[in-house]
């Protein structure tokens, strides 16, 4: 891929983003690695994209008034049904009753807490102590992925595919996730990441921003396009 500008990355040594960084210049940009982050160099705002930690990519957002593109924290609802493969609800911590568990709980709004199975109320008032009653949360009937594969889509195209945890096979999964991408809307490049459930087949677990996205086992020469994509660029509205 032919690239131009600079790419702005941590500048801790990190395996994956190093790969993405010798992508980038491979294809003619130039990297630069930011220590402080919130005072950066002056830089020409159309020329910058970004890869690295959320807290990163956001700061360096807002500094230069880039236009990340990320998917909606609530995009999973969107998804049709045949595609999730098991139930999933929107609720509030204080709509949860107790007939509810045990339950996968994580919330809407990504890190407010830690996503996972949650056995008894009490349970999730430990893990929940401090938030509101009102703060938005998935609930999700439990269920076990034999294998999770991360994929990167650019304008609805699997760039590449690679099984990150459990069973390291990711055969079937470009092919479940192009139907997908066909069927609902979602941003111009974005991180699919699904799982294999026994019995059910694939399913939809999240998606994620590629801007923030580890590889976990992707080719940075076939994903840089998505990373680039979704960095910097004006990107517009969902497609």
């Amino acid at each position: 891929m032919k690239t131009s500008g600079l790419n702005l990355l941590p500048d801790k040594p990190d395996v994956e983003r190093d790969a993405v960084a010798k992508s980038f210049e491979r294809g003619g940009g130039v990297v630069h690695r930011i220590g402080r982050f919130w005072d950066p160099p002056a830089f020409e705002p159309s020329t910058v994209r970004v890869y690295g930690a959320d807290a990163f990519c956001l700061v360096l957002q807002q500094k230069f008034g880039l236009s990340l593109c990320s998917p909606a924290d609530d995009l999973l609802l969107a998804v049709p049904s045949r595609f999730l493969n098991r139930h999933i609800s929107r609720r509030t911590l204080g709509e949860i009753q107790s007939s509810d568990l045990p339950a996968f709980i994580k919330p809407v709004t990504p890190k407010q807490f830690r996503g996972a199975v949650y056995e008894s109320g009490e349970a999730v008032a430990e893990e929940c102590r401090g938030l509101l009653p009102g703060t938005a949360v998935f609930v999700s009937e439990p269920v076990t992925f034999r294998t999770e594969v991360r994929t990167f889509v650019l304008d609805k195209v699997v760039l590449d595919a690679a099984a990150y945890e459990g069973i390291l096979e990711a055969s079937g999964a470009a092919e479940f996730v192009r139907p997908l991408a066909e069927s609902m809307p979602i941003p111009l490049s974005v991180v699919v990441d699904i799982g294999f459930i026994e019995s059910r087949g694939w399913a939809v677990i999240e998606f994620n921003a590629a801007w923030a996205a580890g590889l976990n086992g992707c080719d940075a020469e076939k994903v840089l396009p998505a990373i680039v994509a979704a960095s910097g660029a004006s990107t517009g509205p969902e497609s």
